[in-house]
C-alpha cells in the first residue's frame, strides 16, 4: 500500500500562515501541489530541501504536465519558498536556482480553427442535442468563456428597437455587451420550445442551460459537449478554448480594431492582439461579419 504523504503539524503551521488571506479554492490548490512536491522528495522535510530537489521535481513535472500547468506548479512553489525566505525559515528560496518553465502566449495554427475548419464543425453540429448544438453556436460566434457559457441567464438577452438580439457576459471590469448573431438567437428560442418554456423570453435569474438533474451545467458538461462536436466534426485536434482564439484571430485577420476585440471578449489589454500575429493568414480572409447563412452557418464568401 502506498504511503499517504501529509505536511507535518509544524509545517502545516506554517502554510496556514502563508495562505490566511488565500481563498478556500487557491488555497486548496497550494496544498495540493506543496504536498504532491513532498511526495515526490520522498517526505523530506520541506525546510530542508536543495536545488537538485527542486529541479529534479520540475522537469519531473515538466514530463508529466502540460506547460501551462508546470508553470503554474512552479510559481505556487517558487511562491512558497519566498514567503518561508521572508519568515525567515530558510536563508535562501531553492526554486531560484530553478528555471522557470514558461508558456508561450503567442498562438500558432495548432491553437485557431479555420474559417473552412468552423464550417465543417457546424455543418455537423445536427448531430447534437438542440441544447448542445445552442451552447457549440453560443461559444463559436461569441468568443465568450465556458464559464460565462455556464452562468449565462434569460436576464442577460436583451433585444433593441430594431430587433437586434444581445446578451451580457462576464462580471465587474469584464462585463460587456456582446451583439447575437440571428442563428445564435433562433437556436437559443428552439431550445426555449423545446424545453417548454413560454415563447416570451423574460428577465429571469434561471440559467440559460441546464441539464436533466439540475437547473444548471457546469463547466465540465460545456467541454465534454465541445470535445463530442468537435469529435463529430473530425476536429479532435482542438478543444475548447480553442474557438475563443479563433474568433479572435479571425475577427483581426478581417481587420477588426484591437480595442473592439478587447470589448467583445473582454480582454484587460489591446496588446493581447499580437498573440494572433502567426495565425492570421491561417485562418482565411473570408468575412466573419456575415457569418452564417440562415440555417446551415456557412460562411458567405466575399
Amino acid at each position: 500500500m502506498n504511503k499517504i504523504i501529509e505536511l507535518d503539524d509544524y509545517e502545516y503551521e506554517i502554510f496556514k500562515n502563508f495562505s490566511k488571506k488565500l481563498n478556500p479554492a487557491t488555497r486548496h490548490d497550494y496544498l495540493s501541489k506543496i504536498i504532491a512536491f513532498k511526495e515526490f522528495i520522498d517526505d523530506k522535510e520541506l525546510l530542508y530541501v536543495d536545488k537538485e530537489d527542486c529541479q529534479k521535481f520540475i522537469d519531473n513535472v515538466k514530463e508529466n504536465y502540460a506547460k501551462s500547468t508546470s508553470e503554474k506548479i512552479y510559481s505556487y512553489l517558487h511562491s512558497f519558498y519566498n514567503f518561508l525566505m521572508k519568515e525567515e525559515y530558510i536563508e535562501v528560496n531553492p526554486f531560484r536556482y530553478v528555471e522557470k518553465p514558461e508558456v508561450t502566449r503567442i498562438k500558432t495554427k495548432d491553437d485557431v480553427l479555420s474559417i473552412q475548419e468552423i464550417n465543417q464543425l457546424v455543418d455537423s453540429i445536427y448531430k447534437l442535442t438542440i441544447r448542445d448544438r445552442a451552447i457549440i453556436v453560443f461559444l463559436v460566434t461569441t468568443g465568450c468563456l465556458l464559464n460565462e457559457v455556464v452562468s449565462l441567464k434569460w436576464k442577460d438577452l436583451m433585444v433593441d428597437e430594431k430587433d437586434n438580439h444581445y446578451v451580457r457576459l462576464g462580471k465587474k471590469r469584464k462585463e460587456r455587451i456582446v451583439k447575437l448573431h440571428p442563428y445564435c438567437f433562433k437556436l437559443l428560442e428552439d431550445y426555449r420550445n423545446y424545453s417548454g418554456l413560454s415563447e416570451v423570453i423574460m428577465p429571469t435569474e434561471d440559467f440559460v442551460f441546464t441539464t436533466q438533474k439540475s437547473n444548471s451545467i457546469t463547466d465540465r458538461n460545456v467541454r465534454l459537449i465541445v470535445r463530442k462536436a468537435l469529435d463529430n466534426a473530425g476536429l479532435c485536434q482542438y478543444s475548447a478554448k480553442d474557438f475563443r482564439h479563433s474568433y479572435a484571430a479571425i475577427a483581426l485577420r478581417l481587420g477588426a480594431n484591437e480595442s473592439d476585440i478587447k470589448k467583445q471578449l473582454g480582454w484587460s489589454d489591446k496588446y493581447y492582439a499580437i498573440r494572433y500575429k502567426y495565425v492570421l493568414n491561417f485562418v482565411d480572409s473570408e468575412s466573419i461579419d456575415y457569418m452564417m447563412q440562415k440555417e446551415n452557418l456557412t460562411l458567405n464568401n466575399k
